[in-house]
């Protein structure tokens, strides 16, 4: 238990709290695409448009994130981008049209934007020095935990009515709004400037890009690959998505460990080839707890490559100031996949999951050539 009032103690556990909602509130989106175009009357391409309107604005004004608290205190912040995020969640419970169901997600991209990487912030200036790293665990633990849940909410709430899944997300929120998290002072200016190796840096971007179109956006294709091939009704779906947030969640300290014992590289390298070997082997898996198995390797890859990349950046010169920018490629790529993926998919069931698993391969490619460079 961290130091402090019952008070303090309470707030510091929201933060933890905000580490779930935002993947959570994505996941419930993503997770049902389909019903979203039956309930709208639109085409599954038309309707995936919602993981794009979401991901496209979360991710670009994330990069401006850690500039606001330096001019707003942190907590007052995030205490009005959760008012944001429940009154974006009350209009899409609400809407009748498709207009107005996006207008709601779009309040909701931009207020999420604003809680990831503050929440960080203020967690660190909030534990004792000493228990950074658990804290950070803790947190990263429960997106994870956010990820998985985010389905299998959506998919409970589909046997009512779907819409229910935006109540889920107002209930959390609000808790936030009222319980507040820590009070902490506006970060400033940083006067520490340090040379960035640029080509080296654009790599590990486009990796992480990499990784957000071929696996993690892959959720989006996925859902409709399970639908339209086993014809699996939303609850279905949410636990076959879940296993791979679960899977994720359980392996990631392992990795961690081993990218220390072992090195970036070759941690990145196993993940790379065992997460474009399980995406592409999914296309014509005759059984759905097969295609479970795969997603959940396919995840916990994931994991591996957003961690050594981490781990890559942090020891990269100028890499401290880039980790909005890369975190942020992970988003785009998300919001990438209906736009490049899903048109391949719907063409080429085949080519839908071997497309992807070619890009992980471009992307390994390009970090080996970028090891082989002298320091």
């Amino acid at each position: 238990m961290f130091n402090g009032s019952r008070s303090q103690h309470l707030q510091t556990q929201m933060l933890y709290l905000g580490g779930l909602i935002g993947p959570m509130a994505s996941q419930t989106l993503i997770a049902m695409v389909p019903d979203m175009a039956v309930t709208f009357g639109k085409t599954v391409q038309e309707a995936s448009f919602v993981v794009t309107l979401y991901m496209i604005p979360f991710a670009s004004l994330m990069l401006f994130s850690s500039a606001l608290v330096r001019y707003t205190a942190p907590h007052t912040v995030i205490k009005w981008a959760y008012a944001l995020t429940f009154i974006g969640s009350l209009i899409c419970f609400l809407a009748p049209t498709w207009t107005m169901f996006l207008s709601g997600v779009l309040v909701m991209s931009v207020s999420n934007a604003f809680t990831l990487p503050i929440l960080q912030i203020i967690l660190r200036n909030t534990v004792p020095a000493g228990q950074l790293g658990q804290a950070l665990g803790r947190y990263f633990a429960m997106q994870s935990l956010g990820n998985c849940a985010g389905p299998l909410v959506a998919g409970a709430a589909s046997i009512v009515n779907w819409k229910l899944m935006h109540v889920a997300v107002m209930a959390l929120a609000g808790l936030m709004v009222v319980v507040g998290v820590p009070a902490s002072q506006r970060i400033p200016k940083s006067t520490v400037k340090e040379k960035v190796a640029w080509g080296t840096m654009i790599i590990h971007i486009l990796t992480v890009l990499a990784v957000g179109v071929s696996i993690i956006g892959m959720t989006t294709v996925l859902t409709i690959h399970l639908q339209s091939v086993f014809g699996m009704p939303a609850s279905t779906r949410g636990l076959v998505i879940m296993v791979g947030g679960l899977a994720a969640f359980f392996f990631a300290p392992k990795i961690g460990a081993s990218v220390d014992r072992y090195g970036a590289l070759k941690i990145l390298t196993a993940c790379a080839v065992t997460g474009a070997i399980a995406v592409a082997s999914m296309a014509h898996l005759p059984w759905a707890i097969g295609i479970a198995v795969l997603w959940g390797i396919a995840m916990t890859s994931a994991q591996g490559l957003q961690t050594t990349v981490s781990y890559s950046v942090l020891r990269t010169p100028g890499g401290a100031g880039f980790n909005a920018v890369v975190l942020s490629a992970r988003f785009f790529g998300l919001a990438l996949t209906p736009l490049l993926i899903l048109p391949i998919y719907l063409s080429s069931v085949t080519l839908g999951f071997t497309v992807p698993a070619l890009v992980l391969m471009v992307a390994l490619a390009l970090q080996w050539g970028a090891s082989k460079r002298p320091r």
